[in-house]
């Protein structure tokens, strides 16, 4: 049970879970570091960090786990793999696997560059940290899916190069785009190449796509089969993109070619977040794009500024708007059924591995760090300002998550302020739309939609439902999330007991795969059950 949480505002104004939200007592925790997180179709988390920062355990690297948020179970996933999955890409495939690509081959700081002379006053030029470590890691080149229905990894074709930090985003035909990552081999730069899975066929280059892109790129599919990229840089890796920020730009995955949009107006976007906003019928599914939180190269300075970019405009640029109250580096942002977006997370000041802070000897919890941010806030698309929400007791710095739930609650696991100093614990969030009046339910809906066609809910608040929205199932890490998307249906008809919707058309839209199904009743949403979306069989 939740406890009743009444606190003082920034205002001396009493604030009620009906405004801020409760964050849930802590009572679940992983056994390893949840570097990577992803919520399945069964319902459960799937947590995983291979070696997890540890380059002790590289060679051994720990097991993926499966919390439960139901009963609160944890469970291994007794199973050893042949590589790494360490800093892996990863997306949803449309029959709800998860693929996981790339991951790490080797550590880091091999060699000691710290007592060369200059090597200092050299760093600090090219935007690089003052101890260097060299050579840099190198990427893993094996793919694996994970499997909800028998919870095994199961490795498939490898890639035609090693990825550390790449990102993956599932296309409208079932494809999953692969793109960025340190190689495997000398000289350990970013790939150019791009590549794309495609289920029962395997690994291909999506050949004169190629182009440089910085670690963990923030790439997001738009409803005209386009891939867009938020621009700057995302990662702890400022170098080379100190010297010279990618800006912002969209693939056409048909034609091969790149159309840019220039940069946006905070160009140091270093650990920041990218979501894209709800696509509402109304609005013609119009394609819009919040970036919020990072900081400068090399660590100096976190930011709280956030801009939005509309895809659908005559000529798309950032925007920018309302800051948050915060500023935040390692933002983490997720789309609710409300609308808005939850923002968690970070710490102001400089970033990187946070010195001094370990173990605390009395609890044997990670301490938490003098700079962590704890209250979290949220995001109205619509009015385009920021609200404060509840703050959450446990850091969640490097490493971290955080995901929607089924129920509406938001998870949140992970931190690393540095290496071997691990935050296992989970905490859950109970959003203001949980205390905002009786809940209405599904009592059924469709195992499987199909685009173009109508389908029924069954529900005993068919007359009062005002909003019924898909949310896709996430997968997430180092702020990044290329899976989460939030589609509006219109409602046909209305009938005692159900209501009619109707699926879009357009798979770039609501790429297949497994999404939940929310019927809300003013901004109140009910407990969501999962449907697949794809093409009639």
């Amino acid at each position: 049970m939740y406890a009743r949480v009444e606190r003082e505002s920034m205002t001396g104004e009493t604030d009620t879970p009906a405004e801020r939200g409760v964050w849930e007592p802590i009572e679940h925790r992983f056994r390893h570091l949840p570097v990577h997180l992803a919520l399945l179709h069964t319902g459960k988390v799937l947590a995983f960090g291979g070696s997890g920062n540890d380059e002790t355990r590289l060679h051994d690297p720990y097991p993926a786990e499966l919390f439960d948020p139901r009963t609160g179970a944890v469970e291994t996933v007794e199973q050893d793999l042949g590589g790494d999955l360490f800093c892996v890409g990863h997306a949803f495939l449309g029959d709800g696997r998860l693929l996981a690509a790339g991951g790490t081959y080797r550590y880091d700081g091999q060699l000691d560059l710290s007592s060369v002379p200059g090597l200092s006053e050299l760093a600090g030029r090219l935007g690089l940290p003052n101890d260097p470590a060299f050579p840099p890691f190198s990427g893993l080149d094996h793919a694996y899916l994970f499997d909800p229905e028998d919870e095994r990894w199961t490795r498939v074709q490898d890639l035609r190069a090693g990825r550390w930090y790449p990102t993956l985003v599932t296309m409208g035909d079932g494809s999953v785009l692969t793109a960025a990552g340190f190689t495997k081999h000398p000289p350990w730069v970013v790939l150019r190449k791009l590549e794309r899975y495609t289920p029962g066929e395997g690994w291909s280059v999506l050949g004169g796509a190629g182009r440089w892109l910085p670690l963990y790129p923030r790439l997001h599919l738009l409803p005209d089969g386009t891939v867009f990229y938020a621009g700057s840089y995302n990662t702890h890796y400022t170098f080379p993109f100190s010297l010279r920020s990618f800006p912002t730009a969209v693939l056409d995955p048909n034609a091969r070619t790149w159309t840019e949009y220039g940069l946006p107006n905070e160009e140091e976007r270093e650990e920041g977040a990218s979501v894209l906003l709800p696509f509402r019928p109304d609005e013609g599914y119009r394609a819009r794009v919040l970036l919020a939180g990072g900081g400068t190269p090399t660590g100096d300075e976190a930011i709280a500024d956030a801009e939005v970019i509309d895809l659908d405009a005559s000529r798309p640029a950032w925007r920018s708007v309302e800051p948050m109250a915060h500023a935040r580096y390692y933002t983490y942002a997720v789309l609710l059924p409300d609308g808005t977006v939850f923002v968690m997370g970070g710490r102001s000041g400089k970033k990187g591995h946070v010195h001094g802070v370990g173990y605390d000897p009395e609890t044997g919890e990670v301490a938490s760090a003098p700079n962590a941010v704890h209250e979290a806030e949220r995001f109205d698309p619509e009015t385009e300002t920021w609200e404060p929400l509840a703050a959450m007791s446990v850091d969640r710095l490097y490493h971290a998550g955080a995901l929607l739930l089924p129920d509406g609650r938001v998870l949140t696991a992970g931190s690393n302020p540095k290496r071997r100093v691990d935050e296992r614990r989970i905490e859950t969030y109970r959003p203001p739309y949980l205390f905002g009046g009786p809940r209405p339910t599904v009592d059924a809906a469709p195992e499987t939609v199909t685009y173009g066609e109508g389908f029924e809910i069954e529900t005993p608040d068919a007359g009062e439902i005002d909003e019924v929205v898909l949310i896709r199932q996430s997968s997430t890490t180092h702020c990044l999330d290329t899976d989460q998307r939030f589609v509006e249906l219109p409602i046909d008809a209305r009938r005692e007991g159900a209501l009619a919707v109707r699926l879009p058309d357009n798979p770039n839209l609501l790429p297949p795969g497994h999404y939940l199904l929310f019927v809300l009743v003013d901004g109140v949403p009910s407990v969501a059950p999962f449907v697949r979306v794809g093409a009639s069989t």
